[in-house]
């Protein structure tokens, strides 16, 4: 595709008189401000070369767009010419160009129907022979791409501005000539995959993939925090990895993981790893194992299906630790211990806390500051315990149920934070209501580690919904379970 508009358009400076020399090449590429704000367009990088191109004439039997055309071109090269649904493949524009230029991207390839992921385009250009004519080559834009249905996948053009100096025939001077180059159109055929051999849990992850899983710890007393690692490493279409299934055996507890993921995007294909951590208790003393997690993906290259396992996880689930037992773990074992570095935070919060309190009301009383400050030092380890309990259990369901009648969002997430604190002073008897305070006396209730975290996430949920203009989607019916189940687990506890 050309487009061609001569005449004088931008003042050069006048060359030298030794035309035998070759000019100066400066091809800079870049795209309009604001334009394409969200993939911004590839750089060609400022040359100087004192020893590359010759200086192109032309005389009255030529067209200046004849030899525009035949030395400055756009192309666009796909990997594969047929690929299945979810199938990386890559995809690179390039100028080709045998004239001293100046050069611009005017439009970037648009890609519909597809995901793409930006690679490296490197910022040097290099040399290329084409019909024994030698170009230098600038990559444009490098992208690998996925196709998300069947059919003809229509890739994107670029159009390049440049503006080209030509000696005129006269041999005494140059005149400057326009023109926008795009590539020719590029297709891909998309097919759909094979319906023979698909594995049911297939999620249409496409390449070549490993998956490893285990404990942090393989010895865990019972209601103590334990995590299981996964990691999963590949390449090909790293975005369609999930949150493997987990077949947890009896005798455990759950909750809500995180996942990181790092790629690597200067090669294709694109290749990396996923990590997800998923937190999990012993709900009595026994040896479990965690049955081997499977991962089936699609295998272009060999056009089958893949499942793959991890090996299996072993972990015993020994006697719970008393309270002192786990106070003596926090003073005894490495303080980089991540289950207990919330205790030894709040440890140091309680200590300035008092400090503060103590020289506050030194010049006033003595012995009340001494008095205030023991007081404040328990606040946060063991509450003041009230003499007889908020509500009866039978009013804290009822309460339950009320709270399910409501139907505004924002009302509900409010009532229910304020539901759950009273739940929880009810339950431990104790006169405390900031949030933070209570899950610490939570946490340190052996056995109530697992509720722990749930309220935990209530409360989190609640305040980031509550200040946000946009709430998660079906949030009072996910919180209303979460709720339900929590004090049900929390007053069977005793």
């Amino acid at each position: 595709m050309f487009s061609f508009n001569g005449g004088m358009i931008l003042l050069l400076q006048r060359l030298n008189n030794s035309m035998n020399k070759a000019v100066l090449l400066f091809i800079m590429l870049f795209a309009p401000a604001g334009l394409y704000a969200q993939q911004p367009p590839a750089q060609l990088p400022s040359l100087v070369d004192e020893n590359t191109l010759q200086q192109s004439g032309f005389n009255a039997k030529e067209k200046p767009e004849d030899i525009l055309r035949k030395n400055i071109f756009v192309k666009a090269e796909a990997s594969k010419k047929n690929v299945f649904v979810g199938e990386p493949f890559l995809v690179t524009y390039k100028l080709y160009t045998a004239l001293n230029s100046q050069a611009r991207v005017g439009k970037q390839p648009a890609f519909n129907g597809c995901s793409i992921v930006e690679l490296s385009a490197g910022k040097e250009g290099y040399e290329e022979n084409v019909n024994g004519k030698r170009f230098h080559v600038f990559i444009i834009r490098k992208v690998q791409v996925t196709a998300l249905q069947e059919g003809l996948l229509q890739l994107g053009v670029a159009t390049v501005e440049n503006v080209v100096q030509l000696i005129n025939a006269a041999g005494t001077g140059f005149d400057n000539f326009s023109a926008t180059l795009a590539n020719a159109p590029l297709s891909v055929e998309v097919k759909a995959l094979p319906a023979i051999g698909k594995p049911l849990n297939f999620s249409g992850l496409e390449g070549d993939f490993s998956i490893s899983a285990k404990a942090d710890s393989n010895e865990v007393p019972v209601g103590e925090n334990a995590v299981l690692h996964i990691v999963i490493k590949g390449s090909g279409n790293m975005a369609g990895i999930r949150t493997p299934s987990v077949e947890w055996p009896a005798g455990t507890e759950h909750f809500d993981g995180s996942d990181t993921q790092h790629i690597d995007q200067d090669n294709y294909p694109v290749s990396g790893y996923a990590a997800f951590d998923i937190p999990f208790i012993g709900t009595a003393e026994a040896s479990v194992t965690i049955p081997a997690i499977k991962l089936s993906y699609f295998d272009a290259a060999h056009q089958a299906y893949k499942t793959i396992s991890s090996n299996p996880v072993t972990v015993t689930f020994t006697k719970a630790l008393t309270r002192n037992e786990q106070m003596d773990a926090v003073v005894t074992e490495d303080v980089s211990n991540r289950k207990y570095l919330w205790i030894v935070g709040a440890i140091a919060a309680t200590v300035i806390a008092v400090w503060f309190i103590s020289n506050y009301a030194a010049n006033k009383k003595s012995q009340l500051a001494k008095d205030q400050a023991e007081k404040q030092e328990t606040i946060i380890a063991k509450p003041e315990k009230i003499a007889t309990p908020v509500s009866s259990s039978s009013e804290i369901f009822s309460a339950l149920h009320d709270l399910g009648e409501i139907t505004t969002e924002k009302d509900f997430l409010s009532k229910a934070k304020t539901f759950l604190t009273k739940a929880l002073q009810n339950k431990f008897a104790v006169s405390v209501s900031n949030e933070q305070e209570l899950l610490l006396y939570l946490k340190n209730q052996q056995g109530y580690a697992a509720p722990a975290i749930t309220c935990e996430h209530i409360y989190t949920t609640c305040n980031r919904n509550l200040y946000s203009p946009v709430t998660d989607e079906n949030i009072q019916e996910q919180l209303y379970f979460e709720l339900r189940g929590v004090i049900k687990k929390l007053y069977e506890l005793g």
